[in-house]
């Protein structure tokens, strides 16, 4: 029953007419797919024809025909033998090259019957190694001159999988010619993939992201699945492991290549994120997919197989555009450009498997066009993987931005302090630079908190730290080092140039009003600097060292301020870090104000 529906089936889809096929005229004719001169018969599956068995079946009349380019028979058909009458009226001694262009086939027998009658055997297909061929090939091909006259060629195809019948008929000139231009193009195409692959290859190992790994695998099983099915990989590969072992390297491929880029388009697209039932539906199809191949192999229905890897082929490509259509949805990064490569990859597959059929010319782009698509969809997908590494690295960087900001004064806090600190050290070391350290104390600011609320109390910080932003210079670091204390990094020539700026900086803060209802809310700072460079012992040491003594003596400046009264600034001369004296420079300030905190 399944044989008759599929026999139906091919009847319908390719519009088989029971009527005698062309003579091919060798003096007009042009190297093309001869599929529209050919007559053909289904061998019975309970015997095997000869040459005379299948001459009187053709003679007898009851051939099928068909109007396309070249003949696609399905999965699993029965043994398939073709006809056509070849002219050379006006002795032509030109050589010529038949091929079948389709690496997918286990028997074929050509035979050609001179005008005399004589008849020449040629034996080819997957049941003999490649260098067993007539030609050395990626696919059968044999050269032949034909007599004046009219030669009759007979080919039996007999495979297990798939039957897809390219034949062609070239001048040996254009076959070269060809063959040459296969060889360019293939390898153009291959090249690219191959050095998309390499290229991520180098950043998968460079920065360890598993999708990186995925793309590579992808690009990589389809180039290796593309070479097996047309032919290429087996030109390299040449031990012979059986009829049927090109086939199971075709299917197993075809499976894995479809699988692997599953999981890429799945993790590329964060699809759990938005598609949680999706995302693991294809997940456990993918895992499943394998066994189910691998136990059809076991049980030797190398048909099944290969109809289950190709039913996968073909969800593989509607599940891929589902996914981008999802991920355009719900806005995922790079999911525009997924889509686009999805869309593409698609199209050009259904051109490839049209011009097999014969829905399409069978040529030279139609065939290619898989390959065609793949290209463009592997750089894409490149794009798009750069794309989405891009936008990780923003949202990375933004995170460590953000962590490295005071979420109340949105300035540096400590771990962003030392950060900025840390790409000026080099420039202070090169150039043996003083840099100075203030450490920036708000009086009492306890008493702030306790008598106008919390609330209050952090508008004083935010206006103390607008104030200080605005009264340091613009290349000066500032900082909120704790609840109501601030770091300001700056470089400076001198200790009299350090001592302004910390006395002018006390200054603005001591006049400073914050509006608290109908109250002025008024505070004071006590300021510690230290000052600095890499000259001296110093250039032996680290730069976390001098940094965190250079803090340590701000620190201690600081403490001493506020011993001496606060609201005021105190200086340490730390350009020699071992040694620390306190500077007796100190102002007292009274002041009188609307309110005070004392």
């Amino acid at each position: 029953m399944h044989r008759f529906i599929f026999t139906l089936i091919t009847i319908l889809y390719l519009s088989v007419q029971t009527v005698s096929a062309k003579e091919i005229e060798l003096s007009t004719f042009e190297t093309s797919p001869i599929g529209s001169y050919l007559t053909y018969f289904l061998e019975k599956s309970d015997q095997r024809l000869s040459l005379k068995d299948a001459q009187l079946e053709f003679d007898l009349g009851s051939t099928l025909t068909q109007s396309g380019q070249t003949i696609s028979k399905g999965f699993n058909v029965e043994t398939t033998w073709f006809k056509t009458s070849i002219n050379n009226s006006n002795a032509l001694s030109s050589h010529y090259r038949l091929s079948i262009e389709s690496p997918w086939l286990d028997y074929i027998d050509v035979y050609f019957v001179n005008p005399n009658g004589e008849v020449e055997h040629i034996i080819g297909g997957d049941h003999l190694p490649i260098s067993e061929q007539p030609i050395f090939s990626r696919f059968f091909a044999t050269d032949m001159q034909f007599e004046q006259g009219v030669t009759d060629l007979y080919i039996r195809i007999q495979t297990e999988a798939i039957m897809p019948v390219p034949i062609k008929l070239s001048t040996l000139a254009d076959a070269i010619t060809n063959d040459g231009n296969d060889k360019f193009e293939y390898g153009f195409l291959y090249g690219i993939l191959v050095a998309l692959a390499l290229y991520n290859l180098v950043l998968f190992f460079s920065i360890r992201k598993k999708i990186f790994g995925l793309y590579v695998l992808y690009i990589s099983g389809f180039v290796l699945n593309s070479m097996s099915y047309t032919g290429w990989l087996f030109t390299f590969y040449t031990p012979h492991h059986g009829v049927h072992f090109q086939d199971y390297v075709d299917v197993s491929l075809m499976i894995t290549y479809s699988i692997i880029g599953l999981h890429f388009g799945r993790r590329l697209l964060d699809t759990h994120l938005y598609a949680p039932n999706l995302n693991k539906a294809i997940a456990n199809i993918s895992n499943a997919i394998p066994f189910i191949i691998l136990g059809l192999f076991v049980m030797d229905q190398l048909h099944l197989a290969t109809i289950v890897a190709f039913l996968f082929n073909t969800s593989f490509a509607i599940l891929t555009i589902t996914l981008g259509i999802l991920a355009v949805r719900a806005k995922a990064s790079a999911a525009n450009l997924y889509l686009i490569s999805s869309v593409t990859a698609a199209i050009c597959v259904s051109v490839s498997t049209a011009a097999v059929a014969g829905l399409l010319p069978y040529n030279s782009f139609t065939f290619k066009a898989i390959e065609v698509g793949m290209a463009f969809e592997g750089i894409i997908l490149a794009v798009a993987l750069a794309t989405r590494f891009r936008d990780a690295q923003r949202d990375k960087e933004r995170a460590e931005e953000h962590a490295r900001k005071d979420e109340l004064t949105d300035i540096f806090n400590r771990r962003g302090f030392k950060y900025a600190t840390a790409q000026l050290f080099p420039r202070f070391r090169q150039t043996n630079e003083n840099f100075a350290l203030f450490l920036l104390d708000i009086d009492k600011f306890k008493l702030v908190n306790d008598k106008f609320g919390h609330a209050t109390g952090d508008l004083v910080i935010i206006q103390v730290t607008r104030l200080i932003d605005k009264t340091i210079r613009t290349e000066d670091i500032v900082a909120r080092w704790g609840g109501e204390e601030f770091i300001v990094l700056l470089a400076i020539k001198d200790e009299t140039e350090a001592l302004l700026l910390a006395e002018n900086l006390r200054c603005e803060i001591e006049n400073l009003e914050t509006q608290y209802f109908d109250e002025n809310v008024k505070v004071t700072a006590s300021i510690g600097v230290s000052i600095t460079n890499f000259t001296g012992n110093n250039q032996l040491r680290s730069d976390t060292e001098i940094f965190e003594k250079a803090i340590s003596n701000a620190d201690n400046a600081l403490y001493q301020a506020k011993s001496n009264g606060r609201n005021t600034v105190c200086f340490f001369n730390a350009q020699n870090i071992e040694g620390i004296t306190v500077a007796d420079k100190k102002k007292k300030h009274t002041t009188s104000h609307s309110q005070v905190l004392t």
